[in-house]
């Protein structure tokens, strides 16, 4: 099974580190544990949109000094997850209000059409951006979970527990 999270980067940063999924800290360490749990039973990638160093992979080598051209950054970003979402057997989606209005509502239509079938969602973030998507098209042909965000937490223990059970029962079937 592959799976992938698609997530902001944190303003909490660590100096000591080699890789991004180790350098952004704070609200981030709930990526970071969720993809540990996945990382058990698939494999599991963390793609990372940051305001300072663009568009990141977490086994990705920490840059010093970035140099970031938003725009560019964002499409990448937004072309990584439209490219990958028909192989992904788990999709994690843990944004901001913001970030989640600006990639995944106007492209939701398209992810919902190209989603891998029977593959395991998780989304997290404000109702408002809930809102802003048909999350019913997507439950209807997929195992979807929901984490009303919140504060910093980016995914609850009881959905990220709620989403190892899922992973776990779909290898068992």
């Amino acid at each position: 099974m592959r799976a992938a999270i698609f997530t902001e980067g944190s303003s909490t940063t660590s100096k000591s580190t080699e890789s991004y999924s180790e350098f952004f800290e704070g609200s981030f360490l709930s990526v970071n544990t969720l993809a540990d749990d996945l990382s058990g039973y698939c494999d599991t990638e963390i793609h990372v949109l940051s305001e300072i160093y663009g568009y990141v992979e977490g086994e990705d080598v920490v840059e010093s000094e970035p140099t970031v051209n938003r725009s560019k950054y964002t499409a990448r970003f937004e072309e990584s997850l439209l490219s990958q979402v028909a192989e992904l057997d788990v999709v994690v989606l843990l944004f901001t209000t913001d970030v989640f209005k600006q990639i995944i509502t106007p492209n939701w239509e398209t992810l919902v059409k190209q989603a891998k079938p029977d593959s395991i969602w998780c989304l997290g973030t404000s109702r408002s951006a809930l809102n802003s998507v048909d999350v019913e098209s997507l439950k209807s042909q997929h195992s979807v979970l929901i984490y009303q965000r919140r504060g910093v937490a980016r995914v609850g223990t009881e959905t990220r527990e709620e989403l190892i059970d899922h992973v776990r029962a779909q290898l068992d079937d």
